[in-house]
């Protein structure tokens, strides 16, 4: 049998447990948070089952973290029970970043998190031993007993019931989890906030603690210095301070786009519109609402329903649903007329707005909405078509990556257990995927089941301000579908004078409109380039006398379609630049009565570098020429 850890491949027979395993090859086990054997994780202390190749994974990866943070939720649990017993629990996951647990009838603050983080402390020095015990759901009844919301969630499992037991305390779970307590070395709790139980705001309110742990504390250090770096590139906070856009309660995840941001908005939309158009895609409008059966057809209402907004019209006992995805409509779109073979690749785009009913939790500034603008496309092609599409809809990527200097990372995600369609077609769209991305030269990873439920996909992430991959944005995708037009009936004449169905390439590649620019606004900390930034030139007058020449260049500039603000407070000059910095202006031009005589101006830019006795017509000149190229700078 083959086993991995790390960059080191070895060879063993032993099948009793992993521990024997690792230690028949010498792999050290403290440096082990869990380990993957036929696509599943296990604990440690579990049997080998019947696999040729066992892959040991330390913290250092995904999957390795995401097992030490679900681990970490149970001892916040556990020291939250020990100091406050009447506390009920809710649900306790790991995140991208940690973990969090709700909990009910916890009346705590942000003040209370260190006497809980010391309880955690404790029990990391106890060290006890997780422990998986398998239980009827008789028994699970009875040792969850008084533990109404664990009650609840064990009403609606399936298949095997198992709990886990670090100590005292017991967890309904499935696991897998760190070898014991002592492994978690250094404990953060972050916050306190509410959340709803199951998201529905219509059920009880939770409190939920976020948190995380490390293997050491000098990983724990690393990372609380990386929060404060963090802050700076928070695009909530970059939003705020140059009054970009808003959330209000009375739509929960759904953005107010200011003046500013939504001219940093339209410009992105604009840029979609231009490349779309130059590749070859007709835009089309669709509705924003269609009734329950279209998405019933498509299997929208059967796999992502939790995830849709139902909608039912006063007075009337019909169903809709507000659009989640464009895609159904642009099948029909497709299927409204007799198509040949000779329009294919037939390119479908819209920039449309979709709802989708995201968890108050997961809920995160433009990152993650409740509604949301893509930059949506659909592609019908025949079988022969599909790798030359995505290398096609790959080039697009490039040359709008290279315009924002951005760097891609590639994902390519499997089936799902959650699916449609059958095998042999999932296989055909995998494969296409995987050659296309080979013939274009990108590496890729790839990320068993988390493909579409339609398709498998083409992730497309982009790193952050960090650049590492494990902190990146998910922002474009390119999923292949032999599902949807199926299910549609909708076929296209070929050579052969017979009917074919088409396959649909799903493509998105600047994603949400709102997300893109919360990606760009933290990565560059609102330091925009001119041809995105909301006012790309401030003029500030000297004095009052100057403040006539003032508007007369100020007027120029909006004439030549420049973005321009002019200054005319009774700050002082110097606190008049300084709020130019602060609002990320990338020009300031300031005239007083030496530029007034000389018809010149002062340019300063937002690195602080100053030049005098511009010609004004060479400085509009020169700005244009750089709005019109996008340039970086």
């Amino acid at each position: 049998m083959k086993v991995k850890f790390r960059d080191k491949i070895y060879e063993s027979n032993e099948r009793s447990s992993f521990l024997k395993l690792a230690e028949s090859v010498g792999i050290d086990i403290k440096e082990v948070i869990t380990v993957k054997a036929g696509g599943k994780l296990f604990d440690l202390s579990s049997s080998v089952p019947d696999v040729n190749e066992v892959e040991f994974l330390d913290f250092n990866s995904p999957e390795g973290k995401m097992v030490f943070w679900h681990s970490s939720a149970h001892i916040l649990a556990d020291a939250v029970k020990r100091l406050y017993p009447e506390a009920l629990l809710g649900i306790g996951p790991p995140i991208d970043g940690g973990f969090y647990y709700d909990f009910y009838n916890l009346n705590i603050g942000d003040n209370d998190l260190k006497r809980i983080e010391e309880e955690m402390k404790a029990i990391s020095k106890e060290n006890n031993k997780f422990e998986r015990i398998p239980l009827t759901r008789e028994e699970a009844e009875k040792r969850l007993s008084g533990e109404r919301f664990k009650l609840e969630i064990l009403n609606d499992l399936t298949g095997e019931i198992t709990l886990y037991r670090d100590g005292k305390f017991e967890d309904l779970c499935r696991g897998p989890h760190i070898l014991s307590t002592g492994a978690v070395k250094a404990v953060k709790l972050l916050k306190v906030s509410g959340a709803y139980w199951k998201g529905d705001n219509k059920r009880e309110s939770m409190t939920r603690i976020y948190g995380i742990t490390f293997p050491s504390k000098e990983e724990l250090d690393e990372y609380l210095k990386f929060l404060e770096e963090r802050k700076a590139h928070d695009h909530k906070k970059i939003g705020r301070e140059l009054e970009l856009f808003e959330f209000l309660d009375v739509s929960p995840g759904s953005p107010f786009m200011l003046p500013k941001g939504t001219i940093i908005y339209n410009e992105l939309v604009k840029l979609a519109r231009e490349y779309d158009t130059k590749y070859g895609y007709q835009e089309v409008i669709t509705p924003f609402i269609a009734k329950v059966d279209l998405w019933k057809i498509s299997g929208h209402f059967d796999k992502y329903r939790e995830n849709m907004f139902e909608v039912k019209p006063f007075e009337s006992d019909e169903e809709y649903a507000l659009k989640p995805m464009s895609c159904p409509f642009h099948v029909l779109i497709f299927k409204s007329k007799t198509r040949s073979y000779k329009e294919l690749p037939l390119r479908i785009s819209e920039h449309g707005i979709v709802h989708r009913y995201e968890l108050e939790g997961a809920l995160d500034g433009l990152l993650r909405t409740r509604v949301l603008q893509q930059n949506d496309a659909h592609v019908f092609v025949s079988e022969d078509q599909i790798e030359d599409e995505i290398l096609f809809e790959l080039k697009e990527l490039k040359e709008i990556y290279e315009i924002f200097d951005l760097s891609p990372v590639f994902i390519a995600a499997t089936r799902p257990d959650k699916r449609i369609g059958e095998d042999e077609l999932w296989d055909k769209a995998e494969n296409a995927i995987f050659r296309a991305l080979e013939k274009a030269g990108y590496k890729y990873t790839i990320k068993e089941k988390d493909g579409s439920f339609y398709g498998p996909k083409i992730d497309i992430y982009v790193l952050d301000f960090t650049g590492k991959p494990e902190a990146a944005y998910a922002v474009s995708t390119i999923q292949v579908d032999f599902n949807l037009a199926r299910r549609f009936d909708a076929k296209y004449t070929g050579k052969d004078d017979k009917e074919h169905i088409p396959v649909v390439i799903h493509r998105s590649i600047l994603g949400s409109f709102g997300r893109f620019m919360g990606v760009i606004l933290s990565n560059s900390k609102g330091e925009l380039p001119l041809w995105l930034s909301p006012v790309q030139v401030k003029v500030l007058p000297i004095s009052d006398s100057n403040k006539p020449y003032a508007e007369e260049v100020a007027e120029r500039l909006m004439k030549d379609k420049i973005r321009v603000e002019l200054d005319e407070s009774n700050s002082t000059l110097d606190r008049k630049i300084r709020t130019s910095q602060l609002e990320k202006v990338p020009y300031t031009v300031v005239v007083g009565e030496k530029e007034e005589k000389s018809k010149t101006i002062a340019v300063r830019d937002r690195s602080g570098k100053t030049s005098y006795n511009v010609d004004l017509s060479k400085f509009i000149s020169d700005l244009t020429e750089k709005i019109r190229l996008r340039s970086k700078a």
